[in-house]
């Protein structure tokens, strides 16, 4: 008689625990766990070896003008100053802009798949000095390290998001694009010797690479 009042209670429960796992996911299939019309997202890169940090140092936020597209716009400042002796000192600032366009697929509940592109401009101005010279335009006096220059790309874009939770996400986003450069000219003017004063013209260059998150992207809906 236990036996069998064991087993019935056995059977119970397991069919009590199903009944409670198909509510669960008939739930969670309710959910809304991706972006709606006017949603704004921001995201910051997670990278096991390195932490948290932004993607390539922006700041980037989307706006759903749709279910299945989204504005994005990154941003970056930065400014980096250096004194390596009483006379000696060497800065950088920057800044860049990168406008794109996201169309997001079906997917699933959850998975939201999308290509897309954007328009990368940056602005980067470098200076350095020490107690015999004075470097405008670059950080270094061969003139090619931290050299100032105006740049402009144009990237193709592919990735995906992942919302584990309704209004949070994780993703990975891969692409290629092409990149002009305008590097600027750097004067080279010696505080005692005026004769020894140098100008290294500019010059254009273009490069096309490949580039990814680097990690993966962790972001939330307003």
């Amino acid at each position: 008689m236990k036996l069998k009042l064991l087993a019935l209670s056995c059977c119970l429960a397991a069919a009590f625990t199903a009944q409670a796992q198909i509510v669960e996911d008939a739930q969670s299939e309710n959910k809304t766990y991706k972006p709606n019309v006017g949603d704004i997202t921001t995201e910051v890169a997670v990278n096991l070896e390195h932490g948290i940090f932004l993607n390539g140092g922006q700041l980037r936020v989307r706006k759903f003008t749709a279910e299945n597209k989204a504005l994005r716009l990154g941003t970056s400042l930065n400014y980096d100053f250096s004194k390596q002796g009483e006379e000696s000192s060497g800065s950088t600032f920057s800044i860049s802009i990168a406008p794109g366009i996201e169309k997001h697929f079906a997917g699933t509940n959850r998975l939201s798949p999308y290509i897309g592109a954007e328009l990368p401009i940056g602005f980067r101005s470098s200076r350095a000095e020490s107690a015999d010279y004075i470097i405008e335009g670059s950080t270094n006096s061969n003139g090619y390290e931290g050299r100032s220059n105006f740049n402009i790309g144009l990237n193709g874009l592919a990735g995906v998001d992942y919302y584990f939770a309704p209004r949070f996400y994780v993703g990975f986003e891969v692409g290629a694009g092409i990149q002009y450069q305008k590097h600027s000219d750097v004067k080279v003017i010696h505080k005692r010797h005026s004769d020894f004063n140098d100008e290294r013209e500019g010059y254009h260059s273009i490069r096309f690479s490949p580039f990814s998150t680097g990690g993966i992207r962790l972001g939330f809906v307003f």
